[in-house]
């Protein structure tokens, strides 16, 4: 029997790496310059907005003596910082594990992320590479899109659907990956099968319309 997908696409933040818990540290360092501390949990609320709408939620909500801009400008130097030492950056549970499996059962293979072209390269370049055999990122990944991109974002299907036109493959024959609402919105809308691996800063969003909620990126590999 044939096999039904031809692709697989993945997000990036808090799906093949755990960067939102680094946006979490780096954002509440910066609450603590101004005299303000939140746990995990406070920054629930932030995960799938763009980093400078939380800057004004964050004057606004905390009342900071700060612009937002320059709220922004300080989280984001600490981020850049951080994702610069491939040490900060941890790979989410099971990834490597299903990219060898995908792998092995020649998958074409693409990442389609809502992240800014340069914050998204430098990610994968100190998060993903060091971890796997190859040279460059494109010698795994034949397709790679960031959310400069695009001209719509997640939950638009376009970053999906460019993705897989990339890859040459129909959007049916697609599995995307997502941790967030948006993103399985995204995915769904684009016609492709969605997995949902939801993570502690996505877990109480709603994922009902994925094909399939999985605990962790290595369940799949009895599916695919």
């Amino acid at each position: 029997m044939p096999k039904p997908y031809q692709a697989v696409i993945f997000d990036m933040d808090g799906l093949i790496v755990d960067t939102e818990n680094i946006y979490y540290n780096t954002y509440n360092q910066t609450l603590n310059e101004l005299g303000i501390d939140i746990p995990r949990e406070g920054y629930v609320r932030c995960v799938g907005h763009p980093v400078e709408s939380n800057s004004e939620d964050a004057v606004k909500r905390y009342d900071l003596p700060i612009r937002p801009e320059d709220f922004h400008e300080a989280w984001m130097t600490r981020f850049e910082t951080a994702i610069a030492d491939p040490d900060q950056i941890d790979l989410m549970p099971g990834f490597l594990d299903l990219l060898s499996h995908l792998q092995n059962k020649h998958y074409k293979l693409g990442i389609a992320s809502s992240t800014p072209r340069q914050r998204m390269r430098v990610t994968l370049q100190n998060g993903v590479l060091p971890h796997v055999k190859a040279n460059v990122l494109h010698d795994i990944f034949g397709a790679i899109f960031s959310g400069s991109d695009v001209t719509r974002t997640k939950p638009d299907p376009e970053i999906y659907l460019k993705t897989a036109a990339k890859l040459n493959v129909p959007p049916e024959t697609c599995v995307v990956f997502e941790d967030s609402a948006a993103g399985v919105q995204s995915g769904k809308a684009a016609g492709m099968t969605v997995f949902a691996v939801p993570n502690f800063f996505t877990a109480h969003q709603n994922h009902d319309t994925a094909d399939r909620i999985l605990p962790r990126l290595d369940a799949a590999i009895e599916v695919l």
